[in-house]
């Protein structure tokens, strides 16, 4: 499903979006796209606005890390886990796969 243009996300930075139903946030890594599950397991903060270091997004309301790539939660507590959903860049447009 088309969800943006590549021009809408600005390099190290995220946006939160509703696909289908499902709230996913979605990351622009050095000109490569990432979606992963919009809402921390701590207490369900967007990760969309949060700091972008490398593959790691922080969770702005209580810094939980988080890798884009896996989803696996890096710090706090073993085995948790967001879902990431396939990129797949036409052009200049983002498609995920939901």
């Amino acid at each position: 499903m088309r969800v943006a243009a590549t021009d809408e996300i600005a390099q190290g930075k995220g946006k939160e979006l509703d696909v289908k139903g499902v709230k996913i946030a979605l990351f622009n890594v050095g000109g490569k796209y990432y979606a992963i599950e919009a809402l921390c397991r701590h207490q369900n903060g967007s990760l969309a606005p949060g700091r972008v270091d490398g593959e790691i997004i922080e969770c702005p309301l209580h810094s939980w890390h988080y890798n884009i790539t896996t989803g696996k939660l890096i710090d706090y507590v073993d085995g948790v886990r967001l879902l990431t959903y396939p990129v797949t860049i036409d052009g200049n447009q983002i498609y995920i796969d939901v």
